[in-house]
């Protein structure tokens, strides 16, 4: 399926986060068709055994939707990447026969979009992405680099609280590019709680920083799938 994934075009954008090395991650998002949950899921691990049989190096991960609009869809991503790696996708021609064998008979792709990786305001290690659930919070923005330096605050403050992993992301392509996606890990829903007042905290710290950067706050929950997920090294 990765060749549907890589058929864009991208342009750099003018803002903080331009510079940075393996800082490229993208998100599919999959919506099976009814009745046919497990052919897809069936298939999807087929594909994923195509991409391992071939050698592929990079990392996907998977997890399901488990609330809001899009309850039900499934996710997979991929992070750590330079653009060029874009380039060099493992056998692309057979990469697409493969998913339209497997993969596309059962489920219907709602969006493919390119996120660039805010260190600054990120924990360390993706792989720690592998938590049970995942809070996926997308943030419209009126300031981005007001609205990053916000994240950087809050990172600083989940991190008092413990939290697994903190991830922020500004949306590059395939979307509305004044967006940021924050990633918040949690072991289980006991450690959720943590996250429960996120809006409130973005206003407490904006109101800090004399700013107002910050349009809305969207939130899903999505829950790890290992079996759908592949990590070659």
């Amino acid at each position: 399926m990765k060749q549907l994934l890589i058929i864009l075009s991208f342009a750099f954008l003018k803002n903080p986060i331009n510079g940075q090395t393996e800082n490229i991650g993208q998100f599919a998002i999959w919506k099976p068709r009814d009745g046919m949950l497990q052919n897809f899921e069936t298939g999807y691990k087929q594909h994923l055994n195509w991409h391992k049989a071939n050698g592929d190096k990079w990392n996907w991960y998977g997890w399901y939707i488990i609330s809001g609009d899009r309850y039900g869809q499934f996710v997979d991503a991929t992070f750590d990447h330079n653009w060029s790696d874009f380039d060099k996708a493992v056998n692309p021609a057979d990469d697409m026969a493969d998913n339209r064998l497997h993969v596309l008979p059962f489920a219907d792709l709602q969006t493919v979009f390119k996120v660039a990786n805010y260190a600054k305001a990120s924990t360390n290690d993706t792989l720690l992405l592998k938590t049970k659930l995942v809070k996926l919070v997308t943030l419209t923005v009126y300031d981005i680099a007001q609205s990053l330096k916000v994240c950087e605050a809050l990172k600083e403050y989940y991190i008092t609280k413990k939290i697994n992993y903190f991830k922020v992301y500004q949306l590059i392509d395939g979307g509305y590019t004044h967006q940021i996606i924050i990633l918040m890990g949690f072991s289980d829903w006991k450690d959720y709680a943590i996250s429960e007042r996120l809006t409130e905290k973005i206003s407490e710290l904006e109101k800090n920083m004399k700013v107002t950067a910050i349009h809305s706050v969207f939130s899903e929950t999505m829950v790890y799938r290992e079996d759908m997920s592949l990590f070659p090294n």
